[in-house]
């Protein structure tokens, strides 16, 4: 369907002269000459207006040269009286053609306003663009500011947390080794306090717990010590001297069959362990399975030359079986 066109700028070509479409489409209401109450465009109302009155003047010509014609034989004053009706009818339709060319020439005025009009429209327009345009860059690069800043943050944040968690290990550290050197002085409690503490700046630290375990047993307080060890199987299943330090514990609480099991899982997790081959061999001797003992006793000796313990347990044999 098309669109109705303006009266006024009905009058411009279709094209300016950059060859550009000039909108000449009535805009109804937002137009500053549409008649809200006929609610229509008053310059459309006038133009049909005088179209009628011309019309209508047009119909009374032809219907009075009508008359004149039949009554052409009657009085001269009536012909002059015709002849003055037409010439009052031409002056009204010269008259009429006079404020059809005025309107015309305000309708051409308004459409050149209108045009200018457009034409600033158009360039505030562009200008706004732009500005939007400059400040969407702007906050672009302020949104990219911010994610490199928070980026550096997060670096710098993760870096530090690498250090003091590197820092937390070199302490721990630390104090395990302190704890080591109080140990083997005599110091237990103090040993203990400081195996606590390298545990708690790195929890999980195998070492430590069984360190911790050596010195609660020490102590007497085998409880706190089996903890201690498991502790430190749980941090590290694969830990032979966990095995092996918790199974003394159940050896010599006569605990023989889950001391054996211990250090069978020593020998398993730490490869070939003189230490507890000999202490498997002690526990089988315990539990009177000399076959057993005598074994794992040679295999300790095997991998250990000079291992006292194991070549005493074998001389200990040797002497309970000389009498048969």
């Amino acid at each position: 369907m098309s669109e109705t066109l303006c009266p006024m700028l009905s009058a411009l070509p279709p094209v300016d002269a950059a060859g550009q479409p000039v909108n000449r489409h009535c805009l109804e209401e937002p137009c500053r000459f549409y008649d809200r109450k006929a609610q229509d465009c008053s310059l459309s109302i006038a133009a049909r207006l005088t179209s009628r009155l011309a019309d209508e003047a047009q119909s009374r010509i032809d219907a009075d040269m009508r008359a004149a014609l039949i009554q052409a034989g009657q009085a001269t004053d009536r012909i002059a009286a015709l002849e003055s009706t037409v010439n009052g009818l031409g002056t009204a339709l010269a008259g009429l053609e006079s404020q059809m060319a005025s309107i015309i020439e305000v309708q051409q005025k308004v459409a050149d306003r209108l045009l200018e009009e457009m034409s600033l429209l158009n360039t505030r327009t562009q200008r706004n663009d732009l500005a939007i345009a400059a400040v969407r860059e702007r906050q672009e690069a302020a949104e990219a500011g911010q994610v490199a800043i928070v980026r550096a943050l997060e670096t710098r944040l993760k870096k530090d947390e690498a250090d003091l968690e590197s820092g937390r290990r070199d302490e721990a550290l630390t104090c395990n080794n302190r704890g080591v050197a109080l140990y083997y002085r005599g110091a237990l409690e103090a040993a203990r306090d400081a195996f606590r503490r390298a545990i708690e700046l790195q929890p999980g630290y195998a070492e430590a717990y069984n360190n911790l375990g050596l010195a609660e047993s020490r102590l007497g307080r085998e409880t706190e010590a089996i903890e201690a060890f498991r502790q430190a199987l749980n941090a590290d299943p694969k830990m032979g001297e966990a095995y092996n330090n918790l199974g003394f514990l159940y050896h010599t609480s006569s605990q023989f069959d889950r001391a054996a099991q211990m250090f069978g899982l020593a020998i398993e997790n730490a490869g070939d362990s003189s230490i507890a081959y000999t202490n498997l061999g002690n526990t089988f001797y315990a539990m009177q399975q000399s076959e057993k003992a005598v074994e794992a006793w040679k295999r300790a000796v095997d991998l250990d030359p000079m291992n006292q313990s194991a070549r005493r347990g074998l001389r200990l044999f040797q002497q309970d079986a000389s009498p048969n």
